[in-house]
């Protein structure tokens, strides 16, 4: 079995992960807390095109995803 490793974006900065993880393993190897503040909905993820996205999501090479602070 090949496992092959993957480069995504996540705010602009490059992280690598399995492919076949998702968003919120990408958010885990960026910053946890940042991935934290995302499940605790303090922070929503977009996608490049500005749709937002669950930390369930799939990714793929060059994907690029943002995160958003949610003023409360």
């Amino acid at each position: 079995m090949m496992v092959e490793i993957i480069t995504v974006y996540v705010n602009n900065k490059p992280v690598k992960i399995y492919q076949g993880m998702q968003v919120k393993h990408a958010l885990i190897s960026f910053d946890y807390f940042l991935y934290k503040s995302c499940e605790n909905g303090e922070c929503i993820v977009l996608d490049e095109n500005g749709f937002e996205i669950g930390l369930e999501g799939a990714l793929y090479e060059g994907a690029k995803i943002y995160t958003k602070e949610i003023k409360g």
